[in-house]
């Protein structure tokens, strides 16, 4: 149930369950990179004098990344969740639930990368998720986004779930020019498609841009 959706989480870090998690940089951003961020000095939502903010639901996840990234680091308590930052104010990552987040304190973001929260999320969080990312949006964005895409079934539908391109179209064509850049299949000897009984699993990654 949605009520639940950070304890969830919080479990799999504690549990060492957290198989997303990668030290090597995604290889959407090592591609696409160009696309997300065109010019320097933009501010970042998930370098190049960029300014970039995260979002992160479990407290452990952020201070293994200052601890990993050998950064320090303050501690501010907010009213609607918790921001670690670095000295320059260069990176800020919030920890909080994400339908709880102040969107006027966020502000308005040039880029974001959606890496592994749309194929996360619950089903029925979906719609209030996108209306929060969307009002982010600074005029001239670029948002890339990665998802999943296989045929779900009763054995198995995420996470992380299935997120056809109709979808995204459903949800951002009505502010968002959607182009697929990389469709990537995932290697049919990986243990997850057999383990989630799933004959295929393609990950594809969109940039996403003002369409007028």
């Amino acid at each position: 149930m949605p009520g639940d959706r950070v304890e969830r989480w919080s479990e799999r870090w504690e549990k060492g369950n957290t198989r997303w998690h990668n030290k090597d940089v995604n290889y959407s951003l090592l591609h696409h990179g160009g696309l997300l961020l065109p010019s320097p000095h933009l501010r970042v939502f998930y370098d190049a004098g960029h300014t970039v903010v995260g979002i992160e639901a479990v407290e452990k996840g952020v201070l293994e990344f200052f601890s990993e990234q050998n950064l320090s680091y303050s501690t501010e308590q907010l009213s609607w969740g918790k921001l670690h930052k670095t000295k320059d104010d260069r990176l800020s990552i919030y920890c909080s639930d994400m339908m709880k987040v102040d969107v006027a304190a966020l502000g308005k973001f040039d880029a974001v990368w959606d890496r592994g929260s749309l194929v996360a999320i619950y089903e029925e969080d979906r719609e209030c998720y996108v209306q929060i990312m969307k009002s982010l949006l600074a005029p001239d964005f670029r948002y890339l986004l990665n998802v999943t895409q296989y045929t779900p079934d009763e054995f198995f539908s995420g996470p992380p779930r299935n997120v056809p391109r109709e979808l995204i179209e459903q949800f951002f064509g009505d502010m968002c020019k959607i182009e697929l850049l990389e469709s990537v299949k995932w290697p049919e000897e990986d243990e997850r498609i057999a383990n989630w009984n799933l004959k295929s699993m393609t990950e594809a990654v969109f940039i996403l841009s003002p369409n007028n």
